[in-house]
């Protein structure tokens, strides 16, 4: 058997019309990857739906890959880059999906399987909530209405320039040196970039056209995009007109068509903008605000936010805590994160290594392991270098003398000969430093039976909308079993059977959520077990929004590193996280 059969054996090889209408005809949930020839299958997503198959069983979901040349009605497929899924129920197309976005594809399948399940239990009652779709109108609703590059010599400064958006799941897998590579190649200049995630209210108000797309929004929103401005340093003449509409498919604007692909048939996805110059306009207005058209640069722009750690030592955490903590906060910083630890002797001793040596070493090491520290993330404009300012000279009498403002001076302790604060020198430090204080975690979230179908959608846009990466997620209904063992540590409380009952009315959405800090941010942002109580101290809590009752509580969320790992794989099973 060839290695490509092997990869693909979970899902059914089409090769001509008669095995495609053979695979239509068959009830159920069928998923197709349709592909090119001379790239195969996508095999990115294929651990993924081998996972869904064995969740969710052969009854309610299948699997198929099929060259769109082999099929007459894929011809609208034949010749493009980007991988395409097609979503058959019961013989019906449903969904069509392009590109590879995981997150979507999966909650897409588990969508159209809870469909089928509820059919299954409530019989001829229930009424399948999905819509039939036609390729042709995909194809009509994806033809460009104007050429995909237009060149104007309108003088609104956008002659000259494009802007290329990279796509979330193209950033995610590293494509953008190799698409700046290829323009670059092709003539034209970068001229100025930015990262950034969009919320799905930007990408609404961003993509006016496409606002009330769901699957585009929920795309679009998955991850950050990188925009580019592209520059031939001169006015578009014909030729290089030609050079970029060679770089993109005359039909899907969105796509390179690389010369040579990577190793596992993935393509590199762009969205050039060139065909609408509203469109292009709010582009570069959002993006790069404060772009100078006459010279090709960016202008001045106000300082960026930035993050840095502070450290405040074992005798300030002890004595002075809360006014350094009122200080830091005057001083017009806010504290994105804060953790409280005591470094084992070879934690500082890695901390401080560029000190290793010195004669003060042992005593400071001594002293930093004495008691807990109080790591901050702090964020402010130009934070780095407004810390370190405030901060003051490191050597005590120094910051006396020449900087008594100085937060080392003003919180100097009169019994201890080290200075009790300490900064990030540099950005490229910062980030090292907040991995290591506060590294991605992950932690469980469940979205409890009565509220995961009525207040679902909106508990995962506030989820996103906080920065949570959802790295995997599944809807599953407990078996009593399940419940006993889950809460297993409320077993001898009086309100153990009931909170059981609970769990097991209904199917509760089940995630693991990804994010520095992620186990105290969770906890922070569902609120106090008592809907009330949140209400007064944590209103914008999800409890506070969702929940009817301290039984009924709407969500979950581990308390510490350890319950979440158990938790975890009490759910999941062993996952790679």
């Amino acid at each position: 058997m060839s290695a490509r059969k092997k990869d693909v054996q979970f899902q059914a090889e089409i090769a001509n019309e008669e095995q495609w209408w053979e695979a239509l005809s068959t009830p159920g949930l069928f998923v197709v990857d349709v592909y090119q020839q001379w790239c195969g299958p996508c095999k990115a997503v294929q651990n993924l739906f081998r996972k869904l198959r064995t969740e969710c069983g052969e009854d309610f979901l299948r699997f198929g890959v099929v060259d769109a040349s082999s099929v007459d009605d894929l011809t609208i497929f034949k010749g493009k880059c980007q991988p395409a899924f097609l979503f058959y129920l019961d013989g019906k197309l449903i969904s069509v999906i392009r590109g590879v976005n995981g997150p979507l594809l999966q909650r897409t399948i588990l969508q159209y399987v809870e469909e089928q399940k509820k059919r299954v239990e409530l019989g001829s009652k229930y009424k399948l909530k999905v819509k039939e779709i036609f390729l042709k109108d995909c194809e009509e609703s994806r033809q460009p209405s104007k050429p995909v590059i237009e060149h104007s010599k309108n003088t609104d400064g956008l002659g000259s320039y494009y802007v290329v958006i990279v796509k979330p799941d193209a950033v995610a897998e590293g494509q953008v040196q190799t698409i700046k590579t290829k323009a670059v190649s092709a003539g034209y200049r970068v001229v100025a970039e930015e990262e950034r995630a969009l919320n799905e209210n930007e990408i609404r108000d961003f993509y006016k056209e496409k606002a009330d797309e769901p699957a585009f929004v929920e795309f679009m929103s998955s991850g950050p995009v990188h925009a580019l401005i592209l520059t031939k340093g001169e006015k578009m003449d014909d030729r290089s007109l030609s050079a970029l509409t060679e770089m993109v498919d005359p039909v899907q604007v969105e796509l390179i068509r690389p010369k040579v692909r990577s190793e596992d048939g993935q393509e590199v996805i762009l969205e050039v903008c060139g065909d609408s110059r509203e469109l292009a306009s709010r582009q570069l207005g959002f993006f790069f605000p404060s772009f100078d058209f006459s010279s090709g640069t960016m202008g001045k722009t106000d300082s960026r936010i930035q993050r840095t750690v502070a450290l405040i030592r074992p005798s300030l955490v002890k004595e002075k805590k809360n006014e350094i903590l009122q200080a830091i906060h005057d001083a017009g910083f806010k504290v994105a994160m804060q953790k409280e630890m005591t470094l084992s002797e070879e934690q500082a001793r890695e901390f401080y290594k560029e000190h290793e040596g010195k004669d003060y070493f042992p005593s400071f090491i001594n002293h930093m392991t004495s008691g807990p520290v109080l790591a901050l993330a702090l964020t402010k404009e130009d934070a780095v270098q407004h810390w370190r300012k405030l901060l003051g000279p490191k050597i005590l009498e120094e910051a006396k003398e020449k900087c008594p403002e100085s937060l080392r001076a003003q919180f100097a302790l009169d019994d201890v000969p080290i200075n009790q604060l300490h900064g990030s020198s540099s950005m490229g430090e910062a980030e090292r430093d907040l991995k290591r204080f506060f590294p991605v975690e992950h932690t469980l979230a469940v979205i409890k039976p009565d509220a995961s179908q009525e207040h679902r959608e909106g508990i995962i846009s506030r989820i996103e909308s906080a920065g949570f990466s959802i790295s995997q997620v599944k809807e599953t209904q407990l078996t009593r079993e399940m419940a006993e063992n889950f809460y297993k540590h409320h077993r001898d409380k009086a309100f153990f059977n009931s909170l059981v009952d609970y769990m097991t009315q209904g199917p509760s959405v089940m995630m693991i959520l990804s994010k520095e800090n992620a186990i105290a941010e969770w906890r922070e942002m569902i609120g106090p077990v008592d809907p009330e109580k949140a209400k007064e101290v944590s209103p914008n809590s999800l409890r506070a929004c969702f929940a009817k009752s301290i039984l009924e509580n709407t969500v979950h969320g581990s308390s510490d590193a350890k319950h979440a790992m158990d938790n975890i794989q009490f759910l999941f099973g062993d996952v790679c996280l």
